[in-house]
């Protein structure tokens, strides 16, 4: 069974960690370097959004981060890749309210998919993310 509860700042460091992890499981597109920035600057994008931590029965399985109809962040802990809780999370968030919107890392083929699976189609690209990195990002609707 999935838990969602809203998160707060004092679980922040807990899943900064947790998206280290899953980023060191999913992104080896990243530099060394862009991971490291990326993590100072996380706990302010989970300021910005509604931020959900979601566990199972025994432990904190990953976060979830939207605005209105988009997801903006996904993460999931490397050891549950594959196990259905992305698309159990993507379920119970619809749940509550559809989502239409999500951006993907291009270079991210696992996260490609698993959008795709969940019914979301590329409408644009960018060739940089929105820090001006030099990772495409594909705008996805449903």
């Amino acid at each position: 069974m999935l838990i969602a509860q809203p998160a707060t700042t004092q679980d922040y460091p807990q899943l900064v960690d947790l998206w280290q992890a899953s980023v060191a499981g999913s992104h080896d597109f990243l530099s060394a370097a862009d991971q490291r920035a990326l993590a100072t600057e996380l706990p302010g994008y989970f300021d910005q959004v509604e931020l959900v931590k979601w566990s199972d029965e025994t432990a904190l399985i990953g976060f979830s981060g939207r605005v209105g109809d988009e997801l903006v962040m996904l993460f999931l802990a490397p050891h549950v890749f594959g196990h259905g809780y992305g698309h159990q999370i993507i379920t119970q968030l619809d749940q509550q309210a559809p989502l239409r919107r999500v951006d993907v890392n291009e270079q991210n083929h696992a996260a490609r998919q698993f959008y795709a699976r969940q019914g979301f189609t590329v409408a644009r690209r960018d060739p940089l993310d929105g820090a001006g990195r030099p990772y495409p990002i594909l705008h996805l609707v449903r």
